[in-house]
Order: C-alpha cells, then structure tokens, then sequence
C-alpha cells in the first residue's frame, strides 16, 4: 500500500538560528532551468553529478515544511533522482517508484526480483537502475517499458554515473558491482564497452573525473583510477581499510571515508594519499561532500565532520542523535543531512552551528537530493519525504 499527503507545516520540528547572506557558488554539473529560481532544476545521478561532490549551488531553504510524503512498506536505502520533474527512487521490496516532483503523485511503479539498495540514474529519455537480482535494466523514463538489461556476477548496491564517450560519439553508463567489475556500456544498447575486474566488492558510485578519468574504491582497500577510455589502471592507492562507500572529487580533488575508522584524500593522478584524518573508532560510512575548502562527512560516532581539504586537520564536528550513514548534502551556506535519530540538521558551513533541524520521526541511512526548491530523503521506514520553502 503507498499513500502521498502534501502540504504540512512541521510544527515543532523545526529549529531556527540566524545565519549570513550566502555567496553564490557555480557548480558546474548543475542543470539550469529558465523558469525556475533555483540554478539546481535536476539531480538526475548519485550526488548531483558526474564527480560525486555533493554540491547543489544553491542557499539552504530558510523554512523548511513539508509539501508531500508518499510511503512505501520497503525501507529507502538509496536517495532519490530528478529529471524533468520526475522523481524516481527504490526501496528494499524492490519496486521502483516514479512520481511527480511538485505533488508526490505516482507516474508509475515497477517490482523486482530483489531488493533496491543503488539510486536510479536518469540520462534524456531513459531511466537506469541496478538491482539486487544482478541485472541492471534501462527502462523508459515515462512508461517504465524495459528497452535494455544485462546481468552481472553478483548484486548491485551502488548507483550507476553517465558520461559522454571520449571521442564524443555517444554516451556511457558506468557501473560497478558486487561481482568486483567496473563496467562501460553503451547508454543507448547496453553493450559492454570494456570491463576492469577488481578482487573484491565494490559497494560504491564511480565518480568520472575530468571526462579522462574513473576514480572509485573497494572492499580490496584500494582507490582505483582508470583510463575512461580503456578501463586500464592509471593510477591506484593501496590503504588499511575496506573503502565501503561513494568516494568524492572536485577535480582531481579525491576523498572518502573507510572502514577503518579514516578519512583520506589524494590526488588522483598522484597514486598516493595527501593526507589522513581519524578522531574516534567508529568508522565512515557516509559518502563526503566537497568544496574549494572543506570536506564533510558523517560517522557512526553520531557527529558529522568538517576537514581542512588543504591538511587534512579537523575543523568543526557536530553531533547528533544517532549514527550518521546519510551523505551529506552541500549548499552554498550549509550542509544538510541525515541521521537514524529521525532528524535532518541544517549547519552553518563556517562555524558548524545548527540553522535548523526538521524531525521526520524516521531514521534516515538515505543521503538527500535536491531540485528545483524541494529537498528530498527517503527513510528507513519507507517514506520519501519532500521538503519546500514555507
């Protein structure tokens, strides 16, 4: 059974602290929309865009309120994707939802055979998802009709990047999977490109670094840049823990979390580490968000972290009520994220104080997207929720 409501405010649940007039940042993976006052109209990949940053290019809403849930039976693992006022998200039942962006009414819904971990990718008229079953499908982002499938080794938990080919001709999907392979396809057949095979798993979204290279992490404890061209290995990074989740780049800028209780950043066309940060012994689940400055990122030890991008040194750390698996999300004067204590927090990005929280009253492991205004996360008890200015 799913149900959608719309338009409530969060009375109670809402905290507010004054905070300064933001400067605006361009993304430059940020679609526009020329009728729309936000410089973010999609969020059609993992993390907003072909780098995994996190980034939105746009101020945080002042006031948040609630503008319509729609619940599933199925916890919401993987966040949600928009394109063309669409929404398209899975749940660990495996139906993949698609609804309207403004109202939260269902398009249309499809089952799987398996759970639903990865988020969707959306690319012009198509819609990709990965699935527990193994297969990855490429289904018709209006209808849901299947135009493509193909079958991996192992289960897919991470969601797929899309970019042009090098010599321009088409489009790539890029996909890693459980089975240890990193995989280019076609976007149009799904006919595989190349495929570089890794000991491991690889629990995490491919990021594409500067249209040349892939820069990803695995359960073999190694930072992987491949050719984009070939899929051969450029460069790698051997560590001490299993890197378990999304890594994050601007540029040539990489960080990501482990499971060994470490953040690192490097250079991906350096083949070493620049630097590591640790506080406690919890480790990273999150994937970071970035900026010129800072990386952010959240812990199991309930705080979400603020690092020097120059030294690695630890800036602010806020804390909150439970663990923090969300990926945090970077808007030009704020960071907004997830906990399982319910809550989605606000924080000021220079002093790592609240701006507001909204208590959602469900744990949250999914990380946030934005578009065209509305704030969207899905939570373990199988609600998305969007979330717009008062």
């Amino acid at each position: 059974m799913q149900r959608f409501t719309t338009l409530f405010p969060l009375f109670g649940s809402l905290f507010l602290a004054s905070c300064g007039e933001p400067e605006k940042e361009v993304v430059k993976d940020a679609p526009t929309g020329p009728e729309s006052p936000w410089s973010r109209a999609d969020w059609p990949v993992a993390r907003g865009g072909a780098g995994l940053s996190g980034q939105v290019g746009d101020p945080v809403l002042k006031k948040p309120i609630t503008l319509w849930t729609f619940e599933t039976e199925g916890p919401i693992a993987g966040e949600a994707v928009v394109s063309q006022g669409l929404v398209a998200f899975g749940n660990d039942l495996g139906w993949l939802h698609v609804l309207d962006l403004k109202t939260g009414e269902p398009k249309w819904k499809k089952e799987f055979e398996d759970s639903i971990e990865a988020a969707p990718a959306i690319f012009e008229d198509t819609l990709f998802i990965g699935c527990q079953d193994t297969y990855l499908y490429a289904l018709n982002l209006a209808t849901g009709e299947e135009k493509w499938k193909i079958q991996t080794n192992e289960k897919i938990t991470a969601g797929v990047n899309i970019t042009p080919s090098p010599d321009g001709s088409t489009h790539w999907v890029v996909l890693n999977g459980y089975d240890g392979a990193c995989r280019a396809l076609d976007a149009k057949t799904g006919d595989q490109v190349w495929i570089h095979q890794t000991e491991e798993y690889i629990n995490g979204t491919p990021a594409i670094v500067d249209g040349k290279w892939i820069v990803f992490g695995g359960c073999d404890r190694i930072l992987y840049t491949l050719d984009l061209a070939t899929g051969k290995p450029a460069k790698q990074v051997e560590t001490n823990a299993e890197i378990v989740s999304t890594v994050a780049t601007e540029g040539t800028f990489v960080a990501w979390g482990n499971y060994g209780n470490e953040v690192l950043a490097a250079d991906v066309t350096a083949g070493k580490t620049s630097w590591t940060y640790t506080d406690r012994k919890f480790p990273f689940m999150s994937a970071p968000a970035i900026d010129k400055t800072r990386v952010y990122i959240g812990c199991r030890d309930k705080k979400i972290h603020a690092i020097s991008r120059e030294d690695g040194n630890g800036i602010w750390k806020y804390k909150t009520g439970g663990r923090v698996e969300s990926s945090p999300l970077l808007f030009t004067n704020a960071l907004v994220c997830g906990s399982s204590d319910g809550r989605l927090y606000a924080i000021d990005l220079e002093k790592g104080e609240e701006i507001w929280r909204v208590d959602l009253g469900e744990s949250i492991i999914a990380a946030p997207s934005f578009a065209d205004g509305i704030l969207l996360v899905g939570s373990e008890d199988g609600t998305l929720f969007a979330l717009g200015e008062e």
